[in-house]
């Protein structure tokens, strides 16, 4: 109420309207190539989110926000913060690279960013979404893409605002972010709190709290500093199966029901009184400059940690407790060095070197009477792991642009301490049609994953010989604008996949791959202020030994976006079409059922709001000059629809946030 006094009396009411005026830009992109260009610039197949796109979206989760773009893939187990994998064009949640300010925030542990869940959007700027194999610049985990987070700066909005909301579940929220400085010096800092009972109604609930600062300092053209730290912990509820649980007896035979006549079965599944707690720590340092008209050079620096910890009880052990607890951390440090000779003729020759170093400190055992677990456990789970390795790269990529024409050629070498040397090469062009202002674009790329700490040191299932996956990927496709407003684009992609990591009965590297597909997408701005976006995807995937599709992956996905507003109202629905998909576990989901050889589709309907309460601007005696207040509303899965993108894990049905912001500036 305090916040909605304060800005009625800051001054007269100005609420914007349909008369304004709406500017597109191109915006500007620097995860392709890793230097700054344009979107349409770019050889590669590229999906920017900007910054006032994500405040249009506002309150969704990161995994709402990339659920609405082309290519990409979500899976989520159900109730929030709960695991969510992203996945891009059919490749693995392990295949994915994501990075937040530059540095990687996959798990040296498993591969994956397990933080989708977790992630705020309080302060992230930007995202940059690159698909297809990326290890060229950027290394292990690219497969399938890379997941850019640029925090946002300080000068993009400068002020307090606090944001405060509730909604299903039981679920708050509240947020508050200060920014301020000018060109020169800019800072943000920012703290979110979030709570919620989930969707069961026991042993269910999740509570995440984060804080991050930023800092921007451009002291002259040729040196600027940027410093960015982020730290937040949670603490989730695993209610693994709230309203039954069924138990396996000595000959494996099922017997479904919370009552057990025979006192000798024994239960494969935890209890409902499971708690995980995550923190998460990031450390990011940048510093760049412009010696010469024709030199650029970055120097990077990170630090990320990770500590990880479950503790179950077991149905059948009583006094049992199963605890994992596992802490990584990666240390990285790089340069990158980019000359352009000539500006009658842009070409530029980029250089670069880094250095990482990861670690792990995993621990799973049991507590309690050893005499109550099953022998076979007590001989896997009874061991730790402490292990590091480093890895040394060095990349080189040459970009020549001569109208109509644009080139990018490049190679990257890795030597890892744990699994030797591997190339990847990438070309990628780029050619303009001027009539038509058709733009051609094709690639062809060779990446890899590197096998990850539990796939090579998993107590009697790890594999220290261990080689990396290899994939090699091809696309090629077009972009038409057509008067202006109305955009068209399709690119065909095709990639193999060679010594895919196995982990049944140990670690091995036996399986190949091939995944092939093709996305579209159609923009159509009818008016300033109304947008519809379109979107796409028939994916084909096969596993070379068995014949079979690759599992998660649904062979056709339609998105349908739009986005519309009128003196201080818009709306921005979300509808995701997804086919069924291949899941041939050959075991039973949570409840005792067994798992389906296929997960049925479904539709999902999301719907965005937001109306400017009051847009305020007050005389130059007050402190603040202006500010305003804002109502946003979300609903999720609109229809109720009863789906599971991870069988067992059922997703919520229909739920809603709402809440108001409120800024002074």
């Amino acid at each position: 109420m305090c916040l909605i006094i304060g800005l009625l009396c800051l001054g007269p009411v100005s609420l914007p309207g349909a008369e304004e005026e709406v500017h597109y830009l191109d915006p500007v992109i620097v995860s392709v190539d890793r230097i700054p260009q344009t979107l349409t610039q770019s050889t590669s197949s590229v999906t920017v989110i900007s910054g006032e796109e994500l405040a249009d979206a506002s309150p969704a989760r990161i995994d709402e926000i990339l659920r609405g773009t082309l290519g990409a893939s979500i899976n989520t187990s159900g109730t929030p913060g709960e695991t969510i994998s992203v996945r891009l064009r059919g490749s693995g949640n392990n295949q994915t690279m994501v990075l937040i300010d530059g540095m990687k925030v996959n798990s040296p542990w498993n591969g994956a960013y397990g933080e989708w869940g977790n992630t705020e959007m309080t302060d992230i700027g930007r995202i940059e979404i690159i698909r297809g194999p990326q290890s060229e610049l950027y290394g292990s985990e690219a497969i399938g893409g890379v997941v850019h987070l640029f925090t946002g700066k300080g000068e993009d909005s400068r002020g307090l605002e606090i944001s405060l909301g509730g909604g299903s579940f039981k679920t708050k929220k509240e947020s508050l972010e200060y920014a301020g400085g000018g060109e020169n010096v800019n800072f943000l800092l920012s703290a979110y709190h979030t709570k919620s009972r989930g969707q069961y109604d026991n042993k269910d609930a999740y509570r995440n709290a984060g804080l991050a600062a930023g800092f921007g300092w451009q002291a002259s053209p040729l040196f600027s500093l940027k410093a960015v730290c982020r730290y937040r912990e949670n603490r989730k509820e695993l209610a693994v199966n709230p309203d039954e649980f069924f138990f396996l007896d000595s000959n494996a035979s099922v017997y479904l029901g919370p009552d057990n006549p025979d006192k000798h079965q024994q239960t494969m599944f935890w209890d409902n009184d499971g708690v995980r707690r995550d923190r998460f720590f990031l450390q990011t340092l940048s510093a760049e400059g412009d010696p010469s008209r024709w030199w650029h050079y970055r120097l990077n620096a990170g630090y990320l940690q990770d500590h990880y910890r479950a503790e179950k009880g077991l149905y059948y052990g009583t006094t049992t407790t199963f605890i994992a607890d596992i802490l990584s951390d990666r240390l990285s440090v790089g340069t990158q060095h980019d000359f352009t000779l000539s500006d009658e003729l842009p070409n530029t020759f980029s250089l670069g070197v880094e250095y990482e170093q990861e670690t792990v400190d995993a621990e799973q055992d049991f507590t309690g009477d050893p005499n109550d677990i099953i022998p076979p456990l007590r001989s896997v789970f009874f061991d730790t792991v402490d292990k590091n390795r480093h890895n040394l790269s060095l990349f080189f990529q040459n970009r020549l642009e001569v109208h109509p024409l644009t080139i990018t050629a490049g190679l990257r070498w890795d030597d890892n301490s744990a699994y030797g040397e591997v190339f990847s090469p990438r070309i990628s062009e780029s050619f303009c049609i001027d009539p038509t202002k058709t733009r051609l674009k094709a690639s062809w790329a060779q990446g890899y994953r590197a096998p990850n700490f539990q796939e090579l040191y998993f107590p009697f299932l790890g594999n220290p010989d261990l080689k990396p996956e290899k994939c090699t990927g091809f696309e090629a496709g077009f972009e038409q604008p057509i008067l202006d407003r109305l955009s068209i684009g399709c690119t065909y992609f095709h990639t193999k996949f060679e010594d895919l990591i196995s982990k049944p009965g140990g670690a091995r590297n036996i399986n190949a791959a091939v995944v092939e597909g093709i996305e579209g997408e159609l923009a159509w701005d009818p008016l300033p202020s109304l947008g519809f976006r379109i979107s796409y995807t028939w994916l084909d995937s096969q596993d070379k030994k068995t014949n079979k599709e690759l599992t998660d992956r649904p062979n056709h996905t339609v998105k349908i976006a739009a986005d519309y507003s009128y003196a201080g109202f818009s709306v921005h629905p979300l509808v995701n079409i997804v086919s069924s998909e291949y899941a041939d576990y050959a075991s039973l989901d949570l409840q005792g059922n067994p798992i389906k050889e296929r997960n049925p589709g479904y539709t999902r309907v999301d719907v965005t709001f937001q109306y400017e309460i009051v847009h305020q601007y007050a005389s130059k005696s007050h402190c603040l000059s202006k500010g305003r207040l804002q109502w946003y509303g979300r609903i999720n899965n609109l229809f109720d629809e009863d789906y599971c993108e991870v069988q067992g894990f059922p997703t919520p049905g229909i739920n809603f946030m709402t809440g108001i912001t409120a800024a002074f500036y």
